[in-house]
């Protein structure tokens, strides 16, 4: 069914890469802080150029839109935070909210990370997992400033699930690979401080972000891991546990998965439900 989407970050490489893809098939609203245009994208769909904590300016990008895919972040650790959290978590209420008070959006997907676990390289360790392969069910043990804002911009969709009954999903990519970069893309040897070796290819998060515009969650709101089957290192995944978190119970047999590099992150829920696979 065509319908009229509102992509926020458009002027990324995953919002980029979902402009080109959908439009093929909907009519796109692009809006992102820097122009989010080039000639190709122009011929996408109308650009609009604001900041997603400017809820005015937000509330007008949802004119006549029926769906919104909301990229627009800060997509690091990046300084200063309080911009990083502005963005984040401010600027994810404004689009929930605008999704909320307008009665033609019906469905809001959210970019979260898969840094939501709060278990990513810039904490060095201080934590460990419980166990690996990670899923959906295991707690986030967020501290840093990026990894929190997404469990924060988690909570704001369960919240405006509650609030609107309108369904929303949130995807936790890995470390996205664009198109251009999956061509010469190799594995490398793992750094010498604990590191999950995440990643995913661009193409398969938009088909990840297709297919949750045609899914109702059961409960109005699901998050869903989305990573490729292996890891990006040279040592074998169960290695690589041992050595970076020993201290987390260990699932051999998936581990040992695609020839022992299987990746340490378990995609199941986005398998079975969203039929999506990397």
């Amino acid at each position: 069914m065509q319908r009229t989407i509102l992509i926020t970050g458009a002027s990324g490489r995953l919002g980029a890469a979902l402009v080109k893809s959908l439009a093929a098939d909907h009519r796109v609203v692009q809006f992102s802080l820097d122009d989010p245009c080039t000639p190709e994208q122009r011929q996408a769909g109308p650009c609009l150029h604001g900041c997603i904590t400017d809820a005015a300016v937000v509330g007008r990008a949802m004119n006549g839109v029926e769906a919104v895919i909301h990229c627009a972040a800060v997509p690091a650790p990046i300084a200063p935070f309080d911009t990083l959290m502005k963005t984040n978590v401010l600027g994810t209420f404004n689009v929930l909210e605008a999704a909320g008070h307008n009665p033609r959006v019906r469905q809001v997907v959210f970019l979260s990370s898969i840094q939501w676990h709060g278990l990513h390289e810039e904490h060095g360790g201080l934590q460990s997992p419980r166990y690996l392969p990670l899923d959906e069910a295991h707690p986030s043990q967020a501290t840093g400033y990026y990894d929190t804002s997404k469990v924060m911009g988690e909570y704001l969709c369960e919240t405006f699930v509650k609030r609107y009954r309108k369904p929303c999903v949130a995807l936790r990519p890995g470390w996205i690979i664009t198109p251009d970069a999956e061509r010469s893309f190799r594995a490398v040897p793992p750094p010498d401080r604990p590191h999950l070796n995440d990643y995913v290819g661009a193409g398969d998060v938009v088909d990840a972000v297709r297919r949750s515009l045609d899914y109702d969650p059961p409960d109005g709101f699901e998050a869903f891991l989305l990573h490729a089957d292996d890891q990006r290192s040279t040592m074998p995944s169960e290695d690589l546990a041992a050595r970076f978190y020993p201290k987390a119970k260990r699932d051999s047999a998936r581990l040992n998965a695609h020839d022992g590099f299987a990746a340490l992150f378990d995609c199941t829920q986005a398998r079975e439900n969203l039929g999506w696979s990397p």
